[in-house]
């Protein structure tokens, strides 16, 4: 039916076209009214069969792109585009007619309703747009198809090719300088990694060695004005080369990424003539700290900016990714007492420190959140890596993401009981991002509001590494509930990606000193609970310490702190000092959940250790004398309570004690119970948490949780020793 309505209407516009010919009108933008009908891909916001469909638009052979759309008679024929998502998903005309972003751009005759675009790059995003074309010239051809605006689904055509086989890492870069790096050679075949394609898709001679013939180093897209000596640009190995095992390569251009990828000859396919792809970054030499002045523009078109007298900061830290100029690990700080904004989202691809200038108080940043569209808050993130752009394979290596002395907000984001949800994060993920390797991701002495449905977000197929990651001495409140049960994605939402394994975010990740305040989320570390065939190598090590948590995710059950099923073999947790309070003001009928973890399998090995020991609680709303109304770490079954044995401290140590003598919330602290006044949806919503802090009391000075420093030891600084 709704393709037969779909004819109708086809039939009805031709008409009103052909019925208008005698008033014709041209438009402001040289068109004429008597335009040729707009053709659309084949698709099911458009046909409404799905995958039924034998001509819809699809991947097809993993990297090949099979085109199909409705035919117009009479017309003079079709013109064709192609550009990368990241390039065009603006929906922007500017965007679509800039040549830099367009890699495919054809005119077929009127008879073809069909195209098959071969060889591809793999897992990459593809956007098209199409026009039917006048016999009468370009004032009448039709409006493009595809162009859309990046929301309205039935109008643009997106497809993802298929993700490569299994590469062997043939090629590995390090000693890498200023100007120089050293090409490391492993021509040899192993069955070490290989799933039994290697040599059904790679080339192995006679002598064992996959068959290779050229180097090619090319400047990054991130940095396309980079310089290559020719000599390196299509680099012809020699047997010497191979004897040798490697190769210096010279001339570079410091702070700027290069592309490096091995390729067989006898491939006539690029993207199947390579082998594993390498990006590196070149070295330099971070200056002195570059103090970013506020100003906000009284004439900035992004709405809400004035309003907040906000200064606007992402086209700088965006604009620092491709600056030659600047070296990794270059210092931006911020005035002490003024705010900034984010207008979109700003790719973290090269290390830096974003921080408020010593001194000076704390700068905010806002994550937008300064204005709505149809009541929805218009937000922005922080986003791990990047997009990759035409020709890269490989992955991004990242020195240290740091943030220090910062409020953190987005003002208008809303939560569930606010009637609808804002989907922000701090830190989210392009599903189709680069590999990352990162070795270190800081925040320190931050305040965190309203990042409603995640905090910290890895997503995608491409591999994630981060050797450290570390949160310190910061608050988090006012976040979630991004659904009545206060539901959305975890705290730390790790990979969890089906068949990978290769990924860990958790290698060293450590949470101390901070405070959690009544912010109803999802699980606090998660991998999305799937069984992962994770190699040897991969470990987890968190540590959680020294942190104070109030009301953690109260609204449901089953929203657990760690909510890691399935560990790698070797994995440690530290578990130490937290205090862990529940509390609600009198007349505040909400139920008061907190669940502890959720460990069923450790794989590999099938060893693990854990390291909990002196985790206190307050004496309210317990169940049978525990916190935790269910999975407690002492647990006997899916949690630590079950590998007991592998417990440094012991069995009892599990326990979350109370003390010898118990304390309440009310008698440990001044204002602990977030604010409440019924039927208000916002009821954990407060303005900061200055109020909150130990009461100076022989009662709390002769508690194990003052006496032993249980928790963040900020609320702990009002008491006379």
């Amino acid at each position: 039916m709704k393709n037969k309505l779909s004819y109708i209407l086809i039939l009805l516009m031709s008409a009103s076209i052909f019925s208008c010919k005698d008033d014709e009108v041209v438009s402001s933008d040289g068109y004429s009214s008597d335009r040729e009908f707009m053709t659309m891909f084949r698709k099911d916001d458009n046909t409404g069969k799905g995958d039924s469909d034998p001509y819809r638009c699809q991947a097809v052979n993993l990297n090949d792109i099979q085109l199909y759309w409705y035919g117009v008679k009479d017309c003079a024929g079709y013109e064709v585009k192609m550009a990368l998502q990241p390039n065009v998903s603006s929906g922007l005309a500017q965007d679509w007619e800039n040549p830099d972003y367009i890699l495919f751009d054809t005119i077929v005759g009127p008879d073809v309703t069909d195209l098959l675009i071969k060889d591809l790059q793999y897992s990459t995003d593809y956007r098209f747009a199409i026009r039917t074309l006048s016999k009468k010239g370009e004032a009448y051809h039709s409006k493009w198809y595809g162009y859309g605006n990046g929301r309205q689904w039935a109008d643009y055509l997106g497809i993802t090719t298929g993700d490569r086989y299994n590469v062997p890492e043939v090629i590995v870069v390090n000693q890498v300088t200023k100007t120089t790096f050293r090409i490391n050679i492993d021509r040899a075949y192993a069955t070490s990694g290989d799933d039994g394609t290697f040599k059904t898709n790679f080339e192995v001679d006679e002598n064992g060695n996959f068959v290779m013939h050229v180097i090619t180093i090319e400047a990054s897209p991130t940095n396309p004005q980079a310089t290559v000596p020719e000599k390196w640009q299509k680099y012809s190995l020699t047997s010497a080369d191979f004897q040798r095992g490697y190769i210096d390569i010279d001339g570079l251009q410091e702070n700027s990424v290069y592309v490096i990828n091995a390729e067989n000859k006898n491939i006539p396919v690029r993207w199947d003539a390579i082998y594993n792809t390498c990006v590196i970054r070149m070295d330099g030499d971070p200056g002195d700290p570059i103090l970013i002045k506020h100003f906000c523009d009284p004439n900035d078109t992004i709405a809400g900016a004035t309003t907040y007298n906000a200064s606007r900061l992402d086209t700088i830290l965006s604009n620092y990714n491709s600056d030659a100029s600047l070296a990794e690990g270059t210092i931006f700080e911020l005035e002490g007492g003024k705010t900034y904004y984010l207008a979109n989202n700003v790719s973290l691809c090269k290390g830096l420190t974003l921080r408020t200038k010593a001194g000076t108080g704390r700068a905010k940043v806002l994550m937008n959140g300064m204005s709505t569209v149809n009541g929805a808050a218009q937000t922005m993130n922080f986003m791990f890596g990047r997009q990759p752009q035409s020709g890269e394979l490989g992955g991004i290596n990242i020195k240290s993401l740091i943030f220090e002395d910062i409020d953190f907000d987005c003002p208008l984001a809303k939560n569930y009981g606010d009637g609808s949800a804002t989907g922000n994060y701090f830190i989210n993920m392009y599903s189709n991002g680069m590999a990352v390797t990162l070795q270190s991701f800081e925040l320190k002495n931050c305040t965190f509001q309203r990042m409603i449905r995640g905090f910290v977000r890895v997503q995608g197929t491409n591999r994630k590494n981060f050797e450290k990651f570390i949160v310190e001495n910061c608050l988090f409140y006012n976040c979630g509930y991004y659904d009545n049960n206060g539901r959305g994605y975890a705290w730390i939402a790790g990979d969890g990606t089906p068949g990978t394994g290769k990924s860990n975010i958790y290698a060293n990740m450590i949470f101390r000193n901070n405070t959690f305040y009544d912010s109803p989320r999802t699980c606090f570390f998660t991998d999305n609970g799937k069984d992962l065939p994770w190699p040897s190598n991969i470990q987890y090590n968190i540590t959680l310490e020294n942190n104070t948590f109030v009301n953690y995710s109260t609204r449901s059950s089953g929203r657990k702190i760690f909510d890691l099923r399935y560990l790698p073999g070797g994995s440690k947790i530290t578990v130490k000092k937290n205090l862990f309070i529940l509390t609600k003001k009198d007349g505040d009928t909400r139920n008061l959940y907190m669940e502890g973890m959720d460990i069923r399998q450790i794989n590999g090995s099938g060893e693990i250790t854990f390291d909990v020991a002196q985790n206190y609680s307050t004496n309210t709303n317990l169940t049978s004398g525990n916190i935790f109304s269910a999975s407690a770490f002492s647990a006997s079954k899916n949690s630590a309570g079950f590998w007991s044995d592998y417990n440094l401290s012991g069995k009892a140590e599990l326990e979350v004690h109370l003390g010898q003598n118990g304390i309440s919330p009310t008698d440990l602290m001044t204002n602990p119970n977030p604010p409440y006044a019924s039927p208000d949806a916002n009821m954990h919503e407060v303005d900061n948490l200055d109020g909150l802090y130990y009461k100076n009391t022989d009662a709390v000075r002769n508690h194990e949780i003052y006496k032993l420093g249980i928790g963040d030891p900020r609320w702990a600084k009002t008491v006379m020793p």
